[in-house]
């Protein structure tokens, strides 16, 4: 070790070395590694210049520091605060002061829809308090964190919360779209049967996040594949269980999408086929709720469009640039979360606030008018 000048470590699968391993190396010059920990200052001679260690670098997570950035470290815990407060907000709503809402089932899925992205909010924090655990540390606790129990307990939670989430809303465009298409028709979601449906939609999710979990695929490094414990296929580089995650999180997220968009076509068409008819005021209140759902699922688009976008350049050998994957693990998925309790029950606040104003304006508006006509007559 002290006579070494020149290591190459390339096609070598090395996870685990002691710490300071090539510390003692005095003339070492030049080091090739595909483990960026063994370029590390941590473990190289005092005198080294770090651009003579050749390695890839981690695209989230440095040698000091779970999460390699402060503006990543900042839109976490916003995005959190936002998906805790505005979820739990919004699901409180429903409870305690919408009860005799006229759309049961309409409410039913929205809750259900407020439960999953905050199961999202939670996921953040985890992988907040982590990082904040292993600050300045994290170099020789980097495979302790991504094979601990905690981060695939929070890969789970952000996995089933995603698939969730996207099966509520394909639900809710097929409840809106029973709605408007057919105005009439008894055959519509109920709050039992609304309930079922969510039911099913959980259970669909809690068993594709499961999966990777069984003795069956103990061998997989699916949530333990990155310090974030998502297991994105964004880059090139392979996993044992990719394969699982494109079909999942981009095949069946992508039909659903499909389905999602061709009900929004459906919706917007019994929209306008309604107001031809002159059924509009009798259906306004629908109306508002097709077009609170149409902002959700724009929103959605945005934020898994790029996800999928990316996962099948890099499927297909297309350089995805790390700064791309970073912005969609630390700022897209989540951001989905943080805006949907704002999108349905703000919104609808806003709303019933507007409507409020608008009746007070009317008042004021007779109010004057009486008071013109009274003094006219005299």
């Amino acid at each position: 070790m002290v006579r070494l000048t020149k290591l190459d470590m390339r096609n070598n699968p090395l996870k685990i070395f002691p710490r300071e391993v090539l510390k003692t190396a005095r003339y070492l010059h030049t080091v090739y590694s595909e483990n960026y920990k063994l370029c590390c200052q941590q473990n190289l001679p005092d005198h080294f210049e770090a651009g003579s260690c050749f390695a890839p670098v981690d695209e989230i997570s440095s040698c000091d520091d779970l999460l390699r950035s402060d503006v990543y470290r900042v839109f976490l815990w916003l995005f959190c605060v936002l998906s805790i407060t505005g979820n739990a907000g919004s699901f409180l709503f429903r409870q305690f002061l919408q009860k005799n809402s006229s759309a049961l089932g309409f409410s039913v899925f929205v809750t259900n829809l407020n439960v999953s992205d905050f199961v999202m909010g939670v996921y953040l924090a985890i992988l907040g308090v982590a990082d904040e655990t292993y600050r300045s540390i994290y170099l020789w606790h980097d495979l302790q964190w991504r094979d601990s129990t905690t981060c695939k307990v929070a890969g789970f939670l952000s996995f089933m919360s995603s698939e969730v989430s996207t099966l509520i809303i394909c639900l809710i465009t097929i409840d809106r779209f029973i709605v408007l298409r057919f105005p009439f028709s008894k055959f519509r979601f109920e709050r039992w049967s609304a309930s079922w449906a969510c039911g099913l939609a959980w259970a669909v999710g809690f068993t594709l996040a499961a999966v990777p979990l069984l003795p069956s695929f103990s061998d997989w490094e699916f949530y333990g594949q990155n310090a974030i414990c998502i297991p994105l296929p964004i880059t090139r580089k392979l996993f044992r269980g990719r394969s699982y995650s494109i079909d999942i999180m981009i095949i069946l997220n992508m039909v659903l999408f499909f389905i999602i968009a061709f009900g929004q076509i459906c919706i917007y068409w019994s929209i306008r086929v309604n107001s031809m008819k002159g059924n509009m005021a009798r259906k306004s209140n629908d109306v508002i709720i097709a077009r609170r759902l149409a902002t959700v699922v724009v929103s959605d688009f945005l934020c898994w469009f790029p996800v999928g976008m990316a996962s099948i350049l890099a499927d297909l050998g297309f350089p995805v640039p790390s700064e791309a994957s970073v912005a969609i693990a630390i700022f897209v998925l989540p951001l989905n979360s943080a805006l949907n309790p704002f999108l349905y029950t703000f919104n609808f606040l806003l709303e019933k606030w507007n409507r409020v104003e608008e009746e007070r304006n009317l008042k004021q508006l007779q109010l004057s008018l009486s008071y013109i006509d009274k003094s006219f007559n005299e």
